[in-house]
């Protein structure tokens, strides 16, 4: 009965900018040396596994946790040359999806406590209106707002080393829950298609790499890099470096990177594989219940098995088809210049 008032207490308090704020200052005061290893981390090599998804201190510059994953809001800031102590900034007021959702799933809560909503495109906007009620503001790939973690004389050198990269983007983990799959099944579709390319390079996902996942593609004698940790601010500015090295990109599920690479005119292919989400903690119970509800989980189905019919060939190209799905889904029209998208955060 005590942990249910207290329960009402926060849902009440959280309403508040005042409370938002307090809770955010509070848990930085925490980890006062996360803006120090961030910017260690900055110039740290791409190939360097262990610094780079080593854990990272909670450090909340916004009371939304998607804003501050992968330095999303932090980017659109920078992008749009918006001060984060500008007084017209809802800074504890914006909440926005941190990687395209496939299906129907809405995490509705945040919409609603939000002053505004931020999202990719149409194609989300559909969903997140017929969940809420509310109308979120497009724009578009979020990785157009980051620039390259390399400059392009560091991006030309590692390429020549290189070679022609087929990059690779395993199914990963989402916080309490662990993608479980056949590693030795998706590396023989890998060594299938390798022919005509001279470096395999695998993108590790932060968590799975803290989890040894990683082992198994090393000893198939891939090269490892990765974005960096899920809190890292720059975690977008090194993935889009890392993208800019491949010549073709290939994975065993659906996710981000899909429209991500393309949006940077990269072809893609997708392995369809069994890929298990596994609960690691009550968190991802009730993770895992929401993405299972019925409704949700046939939306998802549906509209990934036309992801996976539309990127099942092999090939160095990207077809028409492929971009006009990945064009709705991830909103390429609806990329903002700094101005557009200064008028969207203030306003």
């Amino acid at each position: 009965m005590i942990n249910d008032l207290k329960r009402q207490i926060v849902i009440q308090a959280e309403k508040t900018k005042i409370f938002r704020k307090i809770y955010c200052a509070l848990k930085r005061s925490k980890s006062a040396d996360f803006p120090e290893q961030v910017k260690s981390r900055q110039s740290t090599d791409i190939f360097d596994l262990p610094k780079l998804s080593a854990p990272l201190p909670y450090y909340p510059q916004f009371y939304f946790d998607d804003c501050n994953y992968y330095g999303i809001l932090f980017q659109l800031l920078q992008y749009s040359k918006i001060d984060i102590t500008d007084s017209n900034l809802p800074l504890h007021e914006i909440y926005l999806e941190h990687g395209i959702v496939i299906g129907n799933l809405v995490r509705a809560d945040s919409v609603n406590l939000a002053k505004k909503t931020l999202t990719y495109s149409d194609y989300r906007a559909q969903f997140i209106l017929e969940k809420t009620g509310k109308l979120p503001m497009l724009i578009g790939p979020y990785i157009h707002y980051a620039e390259g973690i390399l400059d392009q004389e560091a991006l030309s050198k590692i390429k020549k080393s290189l070679g022609r990269v087929l990059l690779v983007f395993p199914s990963h983990s989402i916080g309490a829950v662990a993608a479980e799959y056949d590693k030795h099944q998706f590396c023989l579709e890998i060594e299938k298609r390798k022919a005509g390319y001279d470096t395999v390079l695998v993108c590790m996902y932060w968590k799975d790499a803290q989890n040894g996942d990683h082992d198994y593609y090393q000893k198939m004698g891939y090269k490892l890099t990765t974005a960096g940790h899920r809190d890292d601010l720059y975690f977008l500015n090194r993935l889009k470096s890392i993208i800019s090295l491949a010549d073709m990109v290939i994975s065993n599920s659906t996710g981000t990177h899909i429209g991500y690479s393309l949006f940077l005119n990269k072809p893609n292919f997708l392995f369809k594989q069994d890929v298990t989400l596994v609960s690691k903690s009550k968190s991802g119970d009730n993770l895992l219940r929401n993405h299972y509800q019925t409704e949700v989980k046939n939306t998802k189905n549906k509209d990934n098995q036309q992801l996976y019919d539309t990127f099942n060939v092999f090939e160095e190209k990207i077809t028409p088809e492929q971009y006009e799905l990945v064009r709705y889904i991830w909103g390429f029209d609806y990329v903002r210049t700094p101005d557009e998208l200064k008028s969207i955060l203030l306003n």
